[in-house]
Parts: structure tokens; C-alpha cells; sequence
């Protein structure tokens, strides 16, 4: 499945907010954002403050899974008229597509909060063990699967990410 319209695969649990609108998006130079995430897309009240979040100019969709598939499939992605940053709030999400055989080359890991079980990898992003295993999956899909909170630092790898968890 072709997707050159998506220019970055984010998951960060505050989807849209000033890193993602003045960083992230001026990089890639989105001209939309589509969160996939099924809870949200059932909650309209939810939903449009997310659209009302977005610059002028910038399109914001709030999409289910099977919404995604179905635009995917439709060539939606791969139309060559939109730069589309794909946001989602889990790794488990991002897992749910990938187990849909649909394969993303890169997965940037942007924000994901702290809690119980939770170990930090770096400021800004806590994962637990099934995130860990999920994040796994997802590399093994063939994506780069990486931790990056904002430009300008540098990516961490998942295996450098590991080797920090377990050192």
C-alpha cells in the first residue's frame, strides 16, 4: 500500500499541541492531520476541539481505524495532495494497523505519560512492558522505530532504547 502523503507517523498521547502545531508539522509542512483513534472518533464534542486546535490552513481529521483502512485502501494516502501527519495515542493503536498488514516505514515515539508500571525511556516518554513488546511488533512490520520528543533531539533508536531500559 502506497502512503507518500503520510510524512511522519507520530504517537504522542497529547496528540495535537504546541510541539506537534509549531514544530512537527512546520518540518514535514503538513497540510493535515489525521488522528486514528476509535474512542475519539465517537466523541464529537472531543474531536472538534482537536480540529479547532489546528493553524489555519491545516485540515484535521479524526478518524476510526476502519475509516483508515477504508481511505487507505481508496488511495486516499497516496494521491500526492496532502502532507498528512498521522497521530495516534498508543503504541497499541499503531500495533492494531501493523497486525492489519499495514506497514509504516517509520514510527516516532513523541509523548507517552508517565504511571504505574511505566519506566521512563526519556523526558517526555514512559512506556510499560506491552508497549515495549507492541513496539516490537511494529519493527518487526519493517518500521524505524524510534524516540523523539522534538527536533531538535536526536532520535533514539529502539535498541538504544532497550539497552537504556535494561541498563
Amino acid at each position: 500500500m502506497n502512503m507518500n502523503n503520510i510524512k511522519l507517523v507520530r504517537v504522542d498521547f497529547r496528540l495535537i499541541h504546541g510541539q506537534v502545531i509549531t514544530k512537527w508539522r512546520n518540518i514535514i509542512a503538513a497540510t493535515e492531520i489525521v488522528i486514528v483513534d476509535n474512542k475519539l472518533s465517537q466523541d464529537s464534542f472531543l474531536a472538534d476541539i482537536y480540529v479547532m486546535a489546528a493553524p489555519p490552513g491545516v485540515d484535521v481529521h479524526v478518524l476510526s481505524e476502519e475509516s483508515f483502512l477504508s481511505k487507505l485502501y481508496d488511495g486516499y494516502f497516496s494521491n500526492g495532495k496532502n502532507n498528512v501527519l498521522l497521530l495516534f495515542k498508543s503504541i497499541g493503536n499503531v500495533k492494531k494497523l501493523v497486525e492489519r498488514e499495514v506497514l509504516f516505514s517509520s514510527v516516532q515515539i513523541g509523548g507517552l505519560g508517565g504511571g504505574v508500571n511505566r519506566r521512563s525511556v526519556v523526558s517526555g516518554i514512559s512506556i510499560d512492558e506491552q508497549d515495549l513488546q507492541d513496539l516490537k511488533y511494529i519493527r518487526q512490520g519493517g518500521a524505524e522505530v524510534y524516540f523523539q520528543v522534538t527536533p531538535e533531539e536526536v532520535k533514539l533508536s529502539l535498541d538504544k532504547a532497550i539497552a537504556r531500559l535494561e541498563g
